[in-house]
This record gives structure tokens, C-alpha cells and sequence, in this order.
């Protein structure tokens, strides 16, 4: 019980954050509108019946106090309702969007070794499906609330003229509860992960009759109507499942609703005994009869509401959980820093050994090597040599299992992480295709340099997308992509150049290429890194690549098998080693021939 409480009260926080005032307005709105005013008309109702059986003369000044009181409640009603109405669609929206910033804010403090965690990827995906159920827990807070005050104003009724009313209908009340609480268990699964199965299937075949590069493959091979009927078959289960579970609770469910209705004509009987024997007038009777319904409906409410409150606060507990998630990789509370942040740095790892968490396999084992200042280095090798972990670990994407990796005889992991990225610029494999400008996705490179012109025509011309941005509709203004209105899509090499303009604006001292161009043709490549060789000297850059014509040229490269350097050297130097370097570069050049 206090789980549920608690967190319902951080739905309510959220709320209050995301709407301010307006989150008591729509508290008060819907009391008032659900139980006070009901309430008051037929307490003012009451008043009148009673005048009316009492009084040998009646006039209409007896029953202006009256009047005057529902025209004013009733104002205040149709002003609340208006209100409500208006803003409970400003309420909802700004609640969710809400929720939206706290799920990016958070995903943008996370290192990327967390993402690689099975475990949270299983987290984000049940967070990501709460939003729905926050807004459906507010309802139900508000439903709880407005219960609570049905009860207190039926209580504040009965007590004095049938007190005993008050248990019965309490007691009765029970089977209903009991057994609609039953059902939720049982069902819950239904609504959540038996239920997200099915959408995740259903969306993922979407998805492939939908998208670009999937749906021609299926409009080949005509999988239509056997993905359809796969997501059918799906879909039957889930609904005979359901049926098999839910039907046994409808007819329990009769049983708990005649209970309710036989302890109710119990409590109205004895009303109406009441009124024959003149104890109670028929205003009052009036009154009785309907705050004993409002109090059974009240008494049913809070615990059906309660029940719903306790089964979502399961889904709720996970989003809280995602908030609370604690980063893989942390910068030291005293950390070390790095004397001129905009000179290449001394980069050294000293017996460095790595394999990923929950694993056994070391991906790299007593590895060394050191990089000068403004060297140009190529990393070369088979999938699997372990070039892309040596990136993260330089990164501290991920922090070594043993050994040190040093920046200027300072170790990675006395660094502030803020302060060691902002030396890095960097294109990897995955690189990100934002659906905004050309420009935009240049500026995301250096977002403090995004008003520097000369910056940003610099790092288009060395990546080589000068060559088609000035035939975009828009140049550099034109939105990229097809995700929104007025959207030019690029080719996979355009793209590419766009990221590594991207790196080049980064104007870092390290600049760091994965794979930088795979999707771009043989000219374009020997251009750009014509580009790359003209940095200065107080540019470091690290290559990786399979191209053999895009590493021949850097000033060292060190070929790794099995996170080992086994050969080092320039590209001269290494061909006359006739080892795996020139195997390798002799495969792909004869491929070529």
C-alpha cells in the first residue's frame, strides 16, 4: 500500500511540474463536478421538499435563499466545466510532452556503454510505453480523490440519522472489490507484456511492408498475405487467451453487484419506514437516498481505484527506475585537467587487457602502443581484431579491465568526461542522419561555433559535400531526409560526407574515422583524404578502415589480429614485411584488377 501511495504522489509531483496551477484546477474541477455539486443540488433539493411538506402557506420568498444558492453553484459548475473542458487537453499534452523531455533529458546523460546492456534496452522499452499509462494513473489519482470525497460527504449525512448505514454498505461492497481485483491480476499481462508481444510484431511487420528499402523485397517475393495472416494467428490467440481468462470473472462479477443491490434496498428500506413514520421528511429521505448510493459508489470507487492504482504502478515503478539508472562511466568528482585542450595530447596505452562485462573472451590482452602528437594512424585488420574497442576505450565509452590508457601521462579515468570529448571530433560506422538542415547537422558538430561561417565552409569543403549541397533547393538550409514536409533524402555517400563534415566543424585536435568512407566511391575517397593529409601537425587523426587506398598514406599503421599489434609501420615498410598487411592489401587490390 505506501508503494502505491508513494508513487502515485510522484505522479501527481510530475504533474504539478509539467502544469503548474492548472493541475489544481483539474483537481477541484472534477470533485466538484463529480461529488459537490450533485451533492449540493440535492441537499438544496431536500430543503425544498421538506419546505414543502411542512409549510401550511407557502411563497416564493421561502425559496429564494434556495434559488439564489443553485444559481450560484450552478454557475460555478458550468464555469469549472468550460475550464475543465478547455484545459484538460492542455493538461493531458503538456503532461506528456512533459514525460517526453524527462525520457531525452535522461537518455542524453547516459554513456554509451549503457546502451549496450540487454538489461536496460529491456528497461527503455517498457519505459517508453508508460507514458499512456502516467496519463491513465492520473485518472485514476483523480478518480481516487473524488471517491474519497463522495464518502466524507455521505458520511457527514448519514451519521447522524442512520449510522449503521455506513458499515453495510462498506461491507457489501467487498465481493464486488474482490473480485474485480481478482480479474485485474489476472488480466494485467493482457494489457502489458502480452499485449506490447503483439503490438511489437504487428509494428515490426508494418514496418517492413512500409519502409523503403524492405518493402520492395516483399512486393517481390509477395509476403503480404503471409505476414498478414502471421500477425492475424498472433492476434487470435491473444483475444482466445483473453476470453479464457476474463469470462469466469463476469459471472462472479453479477454476484458481487446483487449483493451490492440487496444491502442498498436494505438501507432504503428502512429509509422509507422512516418516512411513513414521519421520523424523517421526504426531503431528507431524498437526500439519504442518494448519498447512500453516493456511498457505495464512492466505497467502490476508492477500491477499485486503488486496485488499478497498485497494477499500473508496476509499469510506473520502471519508468522511475529509467530516471534513477546509474551511468556505466562517471567523470571523478576531482578529476585532472589536460593543459592546452586545443593541442593533439600524448595518447598511451600501457598493458591494456579488455574483454565486455558478462564475458570471458578478452578482446584485447597486455596491448601497447602510443600515439604522438599530430600523428596521422591508421588501425588495420580483420572483424574481430579489436580496432572499434580501442576507440571506446579511448573514449572511456568503456573503462579498461586492466592496465591504463594516459592523455599527456594522466590517466583517462582522472579526466573530467566533458573536458576529454570536447578534444575529440569523430565519424563512426553508425553515425546519426538527422532529419533537420544540412546546416544543422554540420552544427551539431560544434555547437558553440555555430555562428562561425569560415568554420562551416571549411569542414564542407574537406568532406567533400560541397560537391552537391549547392545543388540542393535550399542549400545549406534545405531539411535532409524524408521524415518531414519539404525533406530532400541523400544518397548513402551524401550522407556520409554530411557526417564528416559533421567531425571536420568539431575542429577538435583528435579527430577520430570509422570507417569513414564505406558508402563513397573511389574518387570522392581520395579526395577527402587528400583533405585529411593537409591537417597540421596539431591535428591527430585515427583511421579506421577495410580500404587498404585510404590507410596506404597515413604516417603509421599498426595491424592488429586478436587484439594484438602483430606489424607496424608505414605503408612502404609493411609491404616489405610481406606479412598480413600486404596479404590483405593484395587480396583487395587484385580484386580491383
Amino acid at each position: 500500500m505506501p508503494k502505491t501511495f508513494r508513487f502515485a504522489l510522484e505522479v501527481l509531483k510530475i504533474a504539478f511540474k509539467a502544469n503548474g496551477k492548472l493541475t489544481l484546477l483539474i483537481i477541484f474541477a472534477t470533485i466538484y463536478q463529480n461529488t459537490f455539486f450533485p451533492f449540493l443540488q440535492v441537499f438544496i433539493l431536500s430543503k425544498v421538499l421538506d419546505l414543502l411538506q411542512k409549510s401550511g402557506s407557502l411563497s416564493i420568498d421561502l425559496f429564494l435563499p434556495f434559488i439564489l444558492l443553485y444559481i450560484i453553484f450552478g454557475l460555478i459548475n458550468s464555469l469549472l466545466i468550460t475550464l475543465n473542458g478547455a484545459q484538460r487537453y492542455l493538461f493531458d499534452a503538456q503532461f506528456e510532452t512533459y514525460l517526453d523531455r524527462m525520457i531525452i533529458f535522461k537518455l542524453s546523460t547516459l554513456d554509451p556503454a549503457t546502451f549496450e546492456k540487454p538489461s536496460f534496452q529491456n528497461l527503455l522499452s517498457q519505459t517508453q510505453n508508460t507514458r499512456g499509462t502516467f496519463s491513465s494513473q492520473i485518472d485514476r489519482v483523480l478518480g481516487f480523490v473524488d471517491a474519497f470525497a463522495k464518502i466524507l460527504t455521505a458520511a457527514f449525512v448519514l451519521l447522524p440519522i442512520f449510522p449503521f448505514f455506513i458499515p453495510l454498505v462498506l461491507v457489501s461492497v467487498i465481493p464486488s472489490f474482490y473480485f474485480g481485483n481478482e480479474s485485474r491480476k489476472k488480466l494485467w499481462p493482457f494489457f502489458t507484456t502480452k499485449r506490447i508481444s503483439v503490438l511489437r510484431i504487428t509494428e515490426y511487420i508494418k514496418e517492413l511492408l512500409s519502409q523503403e528499402n524492405t518493402s520492395k523485397e516483399a512486393a517481390i517475393f509477395k509476403t503480404g498475405n503471409l505476414l498478414n495472416s502471421k500477425v492475424f494467428s498472433i492476434q487470435k490467440i491473444f483475444f482466445k487467451d483473453f476470453k479464457k481468462t476474463n469470462d469466469p470473472f463476469i459471472y462472479k462479477g453479477v454476484i458481487g453487484s446483487i449483493i451490492q443491490l440487496l444491502a442498498f434496498a436494505v438501507t432504503q428500506y428502512l429509509n422509507l419506514i422512516a418516512v411513513i413514520k414521519k421520523t424523517i421528511g421526504i426531503g431528507q429521505f431524498t437526500l439519504i437516498f442518494q448519498q447512500t448510493l453516493n456511498l457505495a459508489i464512492g466505497s467502490q470507487g476508492v477500491l477499485e481505484m486503488y486496485s488499478s492504482l497498485a497494477m499500473r504502478t508496476q509499469t510506473i515503478e520502471k519508468f522511475f527506475e529509467f530516471l534513477n539508472y546509474k551511468q556505466y562511466i562517471i567523470s571523478p568528482v576531482e578529476y585532472k585537467t589536460i593543459k592546452n585542450l586545443d593541442k593533439p595530447a600524448v595518447i598511451e596505452f600501457k598493458n591494456v587487457s579488455f574483454k565486455y562485462p558478462k564475458t570471458e573472451r578478452f578482446i584485447l590482452k597486455d596491448f601497447n602502443f602510443k600515439i604522438n602528437p599530430g600523428e596521422k594512424i591508421a588501425l588495420v585488420g580483420e572483424n574481430g581484431a579489436g580496432k572499434t574497442t580501442i576507440i571506446k576505450l579511448l573514449l572511456r565509452f568503456y573503462d579498461a579491465t586492466e592496465g591504463e590508457i594516459l592523455v599527456n601521462d594522466i590517466n583517462i579515468k582522472d579526466l573530467n568526461l566533458d573536458q576529454w570529448h570536447k578534444m575529440v571530433g569523430a565519424l563512426f560506422q553508425d553515425f546519426i542522419k538527422y532529419q533537420f538542415t544540412f546546416k544543422e547537422n554540420v552544427y551539431f558538430g560544434n555547437l558553440n561555433e555555430k555562428d562561425n561561417e569560415k568554420l562551416l565552409k571549411d569542414a564542407i569543403f574537406k568532406s567533400g559535400a560541397d560537391k552537391y549541397v549547392s545543388d540542393l533547393p535550399d542549400g545549406i538550409n534545405q531539411v535532409v531526409g524524408k521524415m518531414f514536409d519539404g525533406g530532400i533524402d541523400l544518397s548513402g555517400g551524401q550522407w556520409q560526407k554530411l557526417a564528416l563534415a559533421r567531425a571536420f566543424f568539431r575542429n577538435s585536435p583528435i579527430l577520430i574515422l570509422d570507417e569513414p568512407t564505406s558508402a563513397i566511391d573511389a574518387k570522392a575517397e581520395y579526395e577527402i583524404f587528400e583533405n585529411v593529409q593537409k591537417l597540421q601537425k596539431d591535428k591527430t587523426v585515427i583511421i579506421i578502415s577495410h580500404r587498404f587506398s585510404t590507410v596506404r598514406n597515413a604516417d603509421r599503421i599498426l595491424v592488429l589480429d586478436e587484439g594484438k599489434i602483430i606489424e607496424e609501420g608505414n605503408h612502404e615498410k609493411l609491404m616489405d614485411k610481406k606479412g598480413l598487411y600486404a596479404e590483405l592489401f593484395e587480396l583487395q587490390a587484385r580484386g580491383y584488377k
